[in-house]
C-alpha cells in the first residue's frame, strides 16, 4: 500500500511539471510565437505526463526519449489511457533536437502552436482524471 501512495504522490508531482511546462509552452504559442520554446515544453510535458500515468499505475519507466513513447502507445493499448501520444512524442523529439541543434526546419513552421497546447492540455486532464480514479482505490 506504502508503495502505490508513493506513486500517486510521485505521479502528482510530474503533473504539477507538466502543467508549469504546458503553462510556458502556451506563453510561446501567442504572439509573438516562439515556436521553439512551445515544442519544447510541450514535449517535456507530455513526457512529464506520460511518466505521471506510469508512476500512478505501478509501471517501470526509464529516462529514454523514444522508451517513453513506446510506453505511451502501450498504456494507450492498455485502455489505460484515451490518447495514444507515442506519435505526437517522436515528432516533438524530433523538433527539439533540430531546434537544440541549431537546425530548425519547415516542420517547426507548421506546427499550429495553439492546437498543440490544447491537445496538450486535454492529455494532461486526462491523465489527471486517471491518477484521481487510482488514488481512491
Amino acid at each position: 500500500m506504502k508503495k502505490k501512495s508513493h506513486g500517486i504522490k510521485k505521479a502528482h508531482e510530474l503533473l504539477n511539471v507538466a502543467s508549469q511546462q504546458l503553462n510556458k509552452a502556451a506563453v510561446a504559442s501567442w504572439g509573438p510565437q516562439d515556436p521553439a520554446e512551445c515544442v519544447t515544453f510541450a514535449f517535456y510535458a507530455y513526457e512529464n505526463s506520460v511518466v505521471a500515468a506510469a508512476e500512478a499505475l505501478g509501471r517501470r519507466w526509464t529516462k529514454n526519449h523514444y522508451d517513453k513513447a513506446v510506453l505511451a502507445g502501450k498504456l494507450a493499448r492498455e485502455r489505460k489511457l484515451k490518447t495514444n501520444v507515442s506519435t505526437e512524442l517522436t515528432k516533438l523529439n524530433h523538433l527539439r533536437k533540430d531546434v537544440s541543434y541549431g537546425e530548425p526546419g519547415d516542420e517547426l513552421c507548421q506546427v499550429d502552436l495553439e492546437d498543440l497546447v490544447a491537445e496538450l492540455e486535454n492529455f494532461i486532464d486526462e491523465v489527471r482524471d486517471l491518477v484521481s480514479s487510482l488514488e481512491g482505490n
